[in-house]
């Protein structure tokens, strides 16, 4: 009998340290996840900083727009940016954030005002380069968005509504992502919230490297429902460098529109990122190489095509007068086809210009 109550003292004394050990592992693991978003965070945070943009809609016979009246006669909006070049004064943002502006301001993160002396543009990425006076400047570090996967944690960071400096977690959601706010997207989508005045700030990883620029937010009631998406750091990284050296960004043109193939298609062919062409640009490379509207894009030199955007970024980037190998399927028969990418005219894939005054466009 006493070894039998021996023996359940005992039990029920492992039970309780088992049980109490339960709350002390999950505090444990939550303190280390904060750590490690405090970490990012503060790392990253001296770079981002709040673009201020200032617009009038000119009318005949208004005097020129100075500092002195430009508080009373121009609407203030905005959004976020990061510093990407301490040394040269290079913050990145988007290019909705700063489009239609008369003027505009950058404000560090300890608060101090800088004009910008120099605006170079890329509507078909949505992105802009600034260049502002170096002095103090703290630069973000760039990271790989390549290798951040679905269910990886990020955090995004920016001035939404004008709060400076604000830092919202979430997990990446998917990538690969178009939603018609650009001509080139492929992006990564978050549910870290993203909302107006987000625009242009960057979405990091768990090590504080930028891995995308927030650039939008899917809505139905005009503020953050969990969808948000950002231009991730490759292609970002590429534009500013091309902005920076060139004044606009060089790219390869082929001359067709895409989208993905039918469910159908795909399974009978057992390629889930096959597309068919919908469009050929007259007189383009695809026209030359015979291309036409309804042949399905299966590979090009030798990979498998994965779906619009990435095919979209790898034509991006070719190399100008460098054969590229397709391989398309056409009446039910598969074909090899060579087509000789051509540099992109600056114009295509942009609407005319308007004529006239033009108010920013809204903060996504």
């Amino acid at each position: 009998m006493s070894r039998i109550i021996r023996v359940g003292i005992s039990l029920a004394s492992l039970l309780i340290l088992a049980t109490s050990s339960v709350p002390s592992l999950a505090q444990t693991e939550a303190e280390g996840l904060s750590a490690s978003f405090r970490k990012a965070a503060r790392r990253v945070l001296p770079a981002v900083v709040s673009v201020r943009t200032f617009d009038k809609l000119a009318t005949p016979g208004d005097p020129p727009l100075t500092d002195e009246t430009a508080g009373r006669s121009r609407r203030e909006s905005g959004g976020s940016g990061v510093v990407i070049d301490a040394p040269r004064g290079l913050v990145l943002t988007n290019h909705h954030v700063i489009e239609g502006a008369a003027r505009i301001v950058v404000v560090l993160s300890g608060g101090k005002e800088r004009p910008v002396k120099l605006v170079r543009r890329d509507p078909k990425s949505d992105l802009a380069l600034l260049a502002i006076d170096p002095a103090g400047l703290s630069a973000a570090t760039w990271g790989d968005s390549e290798a951040i996967d679905t269910g990886d944690w990020v955090l995004a960071i920016g001035q939404p509504f004008g709060l400076s400096d604000t830092v919202t977690a979430g997990i990446v959601s998917g990538k690969g992502r178009g939603v018609g706010v650009a001509l080139y997207e492929d992006l990564i989508q978050t549910d870290a919230a993203i909302n107006p005045g987000n625009s242009g700030g960057p979405l990091v990883n768990m090590r504080g490297e930028v891995v995308g620029i927030n650039t939008a937010l899917k809505t139905v009631g005009g503020g953050y429902e969990g969808v948000g998406f950002a231009v991730p750091a490759s292609r970002a990284r590429r534009v500013a460098s091309d902005l920076a050296e060139f004044g606009s960004v060089r790219r390869a043109f082929v001359g067709v529109n895409v989208r993905r193939a039918d469910p159908s298609v795909v399974e009978r062919l057992d390629r889930p990122g096959a597309v068919v062409i919908t469009l050929v640009a007259p007189e383009s490379p695809a026209s030359d190489a015979g291309l036409r509207p309804g042949d399905l894009l299966l590979d090009i030199d030798g990979k498998p095509v994965i779906g619009p955007g990435p095919l979209q970024a790898i034509i991006e980037v070719a190399t100008v007068g460098m054969p590229m190998n397709l391989t398309i399927e056409r009446e039910g028969q598969s074909r090899p086809i060579k087509v000789v990418p051509r540099s992109q005219p600056e114009r295509f894939g942009l609407p005319e210009p308007a004529r006239g005054p033009q108010s920013p466009r809204a903060e996504p």
